[in-house]
């Protein structure tokens, strides 16, 4: 693979000052007999330090270190013949070989390291190209039948007066619901993983955002509890994680129930999360969210159909995939997912950040446990933005 012309440029300036201090070596071997040893030092630590900027052909470089280990021998071999220099300094004519092929060999191989990173880091790129690309597909593909067919089934529904028939098709209804919010998981864990740069988006626009959504499509009152500045997550990641969480809170309330998305910064960090007025998380299972997601989700040898970990799996979607989804955005920006009582009564999954110093270290004093999240969220007596 050929370099870079900005490279090879690099490379031909430095050989110049490489054959120069060659040729200036080789002079004063010439001119001081007994210098040969500095000479050879001094041609050495140049060609170390040289090559390591820029490199140039190895071919030219064999040949002018042939060159100057030729000129050493003709000043050093006489000198040794004749008593005047020890047989073992001989030893040093063999150092700009092996010096300069040692040097040769790493610096190659560090070129190559590089351009495989390089090639690497393209290909990455273009696949998350690509699954952005197949996001946006799949999202299309999969809406646009279920919104055709759920179309249909409440057309029937609305001429149907057989209550045996009606209650088939609102069964069918509730399958085409639970099949589009699958496809929506599916989606937001693809966009996951796009590769996007990471960003700090400012907390209240994103809040408002998402609660905006949200309003055109249920019937609920959703709030903003904004007490952060910025939330030190990717963009698409938080949409995903808080569009994972609304959608289950709107699963858990009935019409007219409470929704509040917030996120509360102090001097430790930013804790962003959802909470609702739905029936809530049971002791048991807000201990497994805080054990950790995937230990409370793969940890069933044995367990029971109404076991904690199955009514988690049913929390969200029966898999646990939503809630990965919001435990590996947390766990992306060194935080993690914990559950808790929400003030309005039901569920609250808060992505706590507080350990994530601006820096992107993790502070060893952070608080983690869900009582700690929870004095946070006192929900303000005059909600930002309500809506039904």
């Amino acid at each position: 693979m050929s370099s870079p012309p900005a490279e090879r440029a690099l490379g031909n300036r430095l050989l110049i000052v490489w054959l120069t201090v060659l040729v200036l070596a080789s002079v004063v071997m010439i001119c001081r007999p007994r210098t040969e040893t500095v000479a050879i030092e001094v041609v050495v630590m140049t060609f170390a330090v040289v090559y390591g900027f820029g490199m140039w052909p190895v071919l030219p470089t064999i040949a002018s270190v042939t060159a100057f280990v030729v000129i050493a021998a003709s000043t050093m071999i006489p000198r040794s013949a004749d008593g005047d220099l020890p047989s073992n300094e001989l030893v040093e004519l063999a150092a700009p070989f092996a010096l300069g092929f040692a040097v040769i060999y790493h610096a190659r191989r560090r070129e190559q390291a590089v351009r495989r990173l390089t090639l690497l880091a393209a290909l990455d790129r273009r696949q998350a190209a690509a699954r952005e690309r197949l996001s946006r597909m799949t999202s299309h593909e999969l809406r646009t039948p279920l919104t055709i067919a759920s179309g249909y089934v409440d057309h029937l529904l609305t001429a149907e007066t057989d209550e045996e028939r009606r209650e088939e098709l609102l069964t069918v209804r509730d399958e085409l619901e639970q099949i589009s919010r699958l496809g929506e998981r599916l989606v937001r864990a693809v966009a996951l993983d796009l590769g996007a740069p990471e960003e700090r988006p400012e907390a209240r626009p994103l809040l408002e955002e998402v609660a905006r959504r949200w309003r055109l499509v249920v019937d609920r009152e959703i709030v903003v509890d904004c007490r952060a500045e910025s939330i030190p997550v990717n963009i698409g990641r938080l949409k995903a994680a808080l569009d994972t969480l609304v959608e289950n809170s709107v699963r858990y309330t009935g019409d007219g129930g409470r929704i509040r998305l917030f996120a509360h910064e102090d001097e430790r960090g930013v804790v962003v999360g959802v909470a609702d007025s739905g029936p809530g998380l049971s002791p048991q299972l807000v201990d497994l969210v805080n054990a950790g997601v995937d230990r409370a989700l793969d940890d069933e040898e044995g367990a029971a159909a109404e076991s904690p970990q199955e009514r988690l799996r049913d929390v969200y979607s029966q898999t646990g995939f939503g809630l990965r989804i919001v435990a590996s955005v947390a766990q992306s920006a060194g935080g993690r997912l914990l559950a808790g009582t929400a003030p309005e009564g039901g569920a609250q999954l808060t992505i706590d950040l507080r350990r994530v110093r601006a820096a992107g270290g993790l502070d060893d004093d952070a608080r983690t446990t869900s009582e700690t999240v929870t004095e946070w969220e006192t929900p303000p007596e005059t909600p930002v933005t309500t809506t039904r």
